[in-house]
């Protein structure tokens, strides 16, 4: 019921854009664009506690192997529009990594790549860096998103939640609860040379777990899930153009 408000909501404002672009004087053009932020915020504050809600009272999530390499690739997709929008370089590093399969649930390994980039980006100014690297060892592998923004602020752990705002401030209860409930380790250090460090690692999948004829890269059921990645992306980059 509410995210078909929210649709309405948006149906309205693009159709009042798409009449009023040219004429509109300043004033409506930036209500128009107010509008459009803070729809983006309720249904992002919606989503997120849902999730929350059903990472907290859901059944355990069945794990399935996928190849985690592909979080990189959809970092890689974001990086033109973040840089043309915030000004802010997002970088990937594969360090020699190709097909890397781990345990999980791909969806929520999605949503706890948003949080992480989402959340550093909100510590970087323009002009800022973030990186985003994945590291194959003998026992996992290691997924790194790291910025040069303000770091964190040791003498105030409440400060350091804040850090994770994601609408109601769910987002650091979520990445935590994503990574418990697939058995992921996260950990949140300072960056050397200034910055933060969000570090996952994933236990790689047994050979018994990955059968022979498995696919990754699933035609369509990937492309929906791509296709609703790129929408959670655009709207985390709307917000932080505004805030």
């Amino acid at each position: 019921m509410c995210f078909h408000a929210l649709g309405i909501i948006d149906q309205n404002r693009e159709y009042l854009q798409m009449h009023l672009l040219a004429s509109a004087d300043l004033p409506t053009r930036q209500a128009l664009s107010d509008i459009q932020i803070e729809s983006a915020r309720v249904s992002r504050t919606v989503h997120n506690a849902m999730l929350l809600y059903r990472l907290e009272n859901g059944e355990p999530c069945e794990l399935q192997p996928f190849d985690v390499s592909e979080l990189l690739e959809k970092a890689e997709r974001m990086a033109p529009d973040i840089e043309k929008s915030l000004e802010i370089q997002l970088m990937t590093e594969r360090e020699g990594v190709g097909r890397c399969v781990v345990m999980g649930a791909p969806d929520e390994a999605e949503q706890l790549l948003l949080h992480l980039i989402s959340n550093a980006l909100c510590a970087c100014d323009p002009g800022g860096r973030v990186w985003v690297s994945l590291k194959q060892r003998k026992t996992g592998a290691v997924l790194r998103v790291e910025d040069d923004g303000c770091g964190l602020m040791e003498e105030d752990p409440i400060e350091n939640n804040r850090r994770f705002l994601s609408g109601a401030k769910l987002g650091l209860r979520i990445c935590r609860l994503i990574c418990r409930r697939a058995g992921w380790k996260l950990t949140l250090t300072a960056r050397p040379g200034g910055g933060t460090r969000a570090q996952v690692a994933f236990p790689l999948a047994s050979g018994e777990a990955i059968p022979p004829e498995l696919v990754l890269h699933s035609g369509e059921g990937e492309a929906i899930r791509a296709a609703r990645f790129a929408s959670r992306a655009a709207q985390e980059i709307l917000l932080l153009r505004r805030y």
